[in-house]
């Protein structure tokens, strides 16, 4: 079951669909990676002064995922969250914690743990959302103390939970007669109502967390925290759904009596720093933004690399990492278009070796019959003392 963005959903689906699956060994690498010497948290906590960060970005998993890597823009596990926050708050010197999130979700399996994991933190959590914090990922903002926009193009809600089907032709499953429902036919609607009614009661305490995290009714999150959609920063903060907007000015836009208007007066900007300040000044800042800054071009050339090599491109994944590309939805598409077209021009070439082989054969075999006749002919005409004409 998954509670994530429908683009993204749709992406891994294409991909399952073309054939595009990691290997046994890039799977076991993958997981090695996340896990690494320093234990589960240390990629995605850092820590400047007495303030912590837990970075959750990229499709949200309960086990490391090669493949939600590939095609969700990175990948992060509940464990992973539950370990940083865990770790960041039995550390006296931190004195709060911020989820930076830029996620379009994940599985509904380890999400409520996290919750939990949240909600027994002793000390402040704020949330702050770049770019998008979409289902599963919204509701781990949803237990903070306060969610904030980074900026106005922010994409928050998403708030539903979703089950794909494949539908084989040449299957069919029988279940025992007390349990109908532990295969219902998708096809049908009267398969399509039973599985509904287990989404509604997983949909039901997934609003029901994110109505006491946000401290409003389960009415008003069904009402008016999308519909399912996911919703631009201005429309949330005048919903509710987030407390404030970071301004392009460093401004914080407060939620006050759901009005959008900006307060000026009281709000203090932020001085320019260029990196060398900032190194100077907050070094473990600096270093910290270095290593995300790494992971995350490690995470983006073995992606392109590994697409390239799967679908035969190298040509588009070289000229991808070279021009720092992401790996977005179009050139996700244009792997699986080369992939596919190179598995059609590889059962050609089979189709026309198999061909040749047999024509050949087939040649061979008439060659030797001729041969046969003509020694059959000369030995019954010597023995008949006739003499054949060349």
């Amino acid at each position: 079951m998954w509670l994530l963005e429908a683009s993204v959903r749709q992406a891994i689906l294409q991909a399952q669909k073309a054939g595009v699956m990691p290997t046994v060994e890039q799977q076991a690498s993958f997981e090695a990676s996340r896990l690494g010497s320093g234990g589960a948290s240390s990629r995605i906590l850092s820590v400047a002064g007495h303030s912590a960060e837990v970075a959750v970005k990229g499709v949200i998993t309960k086990a490391p995922s090669f493949f939600a890597m590939l095609f969700g823009g990175g990948n992060v596990t509940y464990p992973e969250i539950i370990s940083a926050l865990a770790e960041a708050d039995s550390d006296p010197e931190i004195k709060d914690i911020t989820l930076a999130i830029d996620s379009p979700g994940g599985h509904f399996d380890g999400l409520f743990d996290t919750l939990a994991a949240i909600q027994s933190t002793t000390k402040p959590v704020r949330a702050v959302v770049s770019n998008v914090g979409a289902s599963a990922a919204y509701a781990i903002a949803s237990q903070a103390d306060e969610i904030i926009a980074a900026n106005r193009a922010t994409r928050v809600g998403s708030i539903g939970v979703v089950a794909s089907f494949p539908v084989l032709e040449d299957e069919v499953s029988i279940t025992s007669t007390n349990a109908p429902k532990k295969r219902p036919d998708v096809t049908t609607e009267e398969g399509k109502a039973m599985v509904r009614e287990e989404l509604d009661a997983m949909h039901e305490i997934f609003v029901e967390a994110i109505a006491e995290g946000r401290d409003t009714s389960v009415d008003t999150v069904n009402a008016d925290f999308g519909l399912g959609a996911t919703l631009l920063a201005d429309e949330a903060l005048r919903r509710g759904m987030i407390d404030a907007v970071a301004a392009p000015s460093l401004k914080v836009v407060k939620n006050t009596q759901l009005s959008t208007a900006r307060s000026g007066g009281n709000q203090l900007e932020a001085k320019s720093m260029d990196l060398q300040t900032l190194k100077a000044q907050h070094p473990a800042v600096y270093a910290a933004a270095v290593q995300e800054g790494t992971a995350q071009e490690r995470d983006r050339v073995s992606a392109h690399l590994t697409m390239g090599k799967a679908s035969g491109d190298m040509d588009t994944a070289i000229s991808a990492v070279e021009d720092g590309s992401a790996m977005t939805a179009t050139l996700q598409a244009k792997y699986m278009a080369a992939g596919m077209n190179r598995a059609d021009v590889q059962a050609r070439q089979r189709d026309d070796a198999e061909a040749g082989a047999a024509d050949k054969a087939k040649a061979s075999n008439g060659d030797a019959e001729a041969a046969a006749g003509a020694s059959i002919l000369a030995q019954a005409a010597e023995r008949c003392g006739v003499e054949l004409e060349a």
